[in-house]
């Protein structure tokens, strides 16, 4: 059976609330809270939706609130009863959102939300078979307790990611997201003026002091649907992974749609262009020779194999901004993120970027490796001194 062909059913739809573009963002704040997203129309048409990643990427507490919801909303592809699995994935996947907005008879009647596409997956068996380390992001990026809000933000910002696993006494003690930030301290100080002090300052508190302690982990023997599970029954985002006890990788929600996504939407090269529009679709073919290419290339080297790709494309003015995630056997993925004035530009710099990083996962798996022959080396001598 095509699962590709099964359409979402109303049945799975969440509730949320519409509210007119010109308002205040600081007027539905509570109903983001609530309902998870909210919907943006004017003049009764859909425009967009908001949820707390939309208000992070906007600067929560640099003037935010008193946005109207037009500047901030995210222009996301809608859902119906005809809307396939694999379209959805995509919707989810190229809008980075935490719901998408859900149409029936022309009119926005809810949202789905990222868990009910989870259990959808894990009831069509599309997680079977597949390993944590084939989806999971790694390395892990982590930072210390001590560091400070400030610091935290500008790891993420710099790194391109959402989240930061915390480190305290050499051990794993948490892990803080961009919502956490967003919603635990930026957002205090609009919505509480005696947040404002010194003491508040983003440079005077420290990390640990709002990180999530409560931590979900998975051995990163598990399974693709092992991690699903965690992330449904314990209502989190995203799974630490271990490997003898130590962090060796994070897997997210979107990190399994995007390894669903290469496995099932990719062309017969298991290269997946996204993004292409009127402005560009004149170099799409020439896009997808140079990016073969590296692929070609890449699976060329020793201890890390390529199998697949995703590149999404977005403009925004004169700037081109590109995103890629690449599929690795056993290995995880390796993204990468760039900006430039011109889209070949961009493309070359993206590549370069990810063969960067991929010599780098090399390197770091040579040296295992030999850490590894050594440790043995060394207990076989203990053997015999036996």
């Amino acid at each position: 059976m095509d699962n590709s062909i099964i359409n979402i059913p109303r049945e799975l739809v969440s509730e949320t609330k519409s509210f007119d573009a010109t308002l205040p963002v600081s007027s539905i704040l509570g109903e983001i809270d609530r309902f998870g997203a909210v919907v943006i129309t004017r003049k009764k048409k859909y425009l967009g939706i908001i949820d707390n990643r939309a208000l992070y990427r906007s600067g929560v507490g640099t003037g935010t609130a008193k946005m109207s919801a037009e500047k901030i909303c995210i222009n996301a592809p809608v859902l119906t009863d005809n809307t396939s699995i694999d379209e959805a994935l995509l919707g989810f996947y190229k809008s980075r959102t935490k719901a998408l907005p859900y149409f029936s008879n022309g009119k926005v009647t809810g949202i789905i939300k990222r868990f009910t596409i989870l259990k959808i997956l894990l009831s069509l068996g599309m997680l079977n078979e597949i390993g944590v380390s084939d989806a999971m992001t790694a390395p892990v990026l982590a930072i210390d307790s001590e560091a400070s809000l400030h610091q935290a933000k500008a790891a993420m910002r710099d790194n391109k990611v959402s989240r930061l696993i915390v480190i305290k006494d050499r051990q794993l003690y948490g892990i803080i997201t961009n919502h956490d930030i967003a919603y635990g301290h930026f957002d205090r100080e609009e919505r509480l003026p005696e947040k404002k002090s010194a003491a508040y300052a983003a440079d005077n508190v420290n990390v640990g002091s709002i990180c999530n302690t409560n931590l979900v982990v998975l051995n990163e023997s598990k399974g693709l649907s092992d991690a699903a599970r965690e992330m449904i029954e314990n209502n989190v985002s995203s799974v630490i992974v271990l490997k003898s006890g130590k962090p060796s990788g994070i897997i997210t929600a979107f990190d399994i749609f995007g390894n669903i996504i290469s496995r099932r939407n990719a062309s017969e090269d298991n290269i997946l262009i996204s993004g292409i529009n009127d402005k560009n679709i004149e170099y799409e073919q020439e896009m997808k020779d140079e990016i073969s290419g590296f692929m070609a290339k890449a699976k060329k080297m020793r201890k890390v194999k390529p199998y697949a790709i995703i590149v999404n494309i977005k403009s925004s003015g004169k700037m081109y901004s590109m995103h890629a995630r690449l599929f690795l056997e056993g290995a995880g993925t390796i993204n990468a993120h760039v900006e430039e004035y011109m889209l070949d530009r961009c493309l070359r710099k993206l590549l370069t970027s990810l063969a960067n990083e991929l010599r780098k996962k090399k390197e770091r798996s040579i040296t295992m490796s030999r850490k590894e022959e050594f440790r043995r080396g060394m207990e076989e001598v203990q053997i015999d001194e036996l």
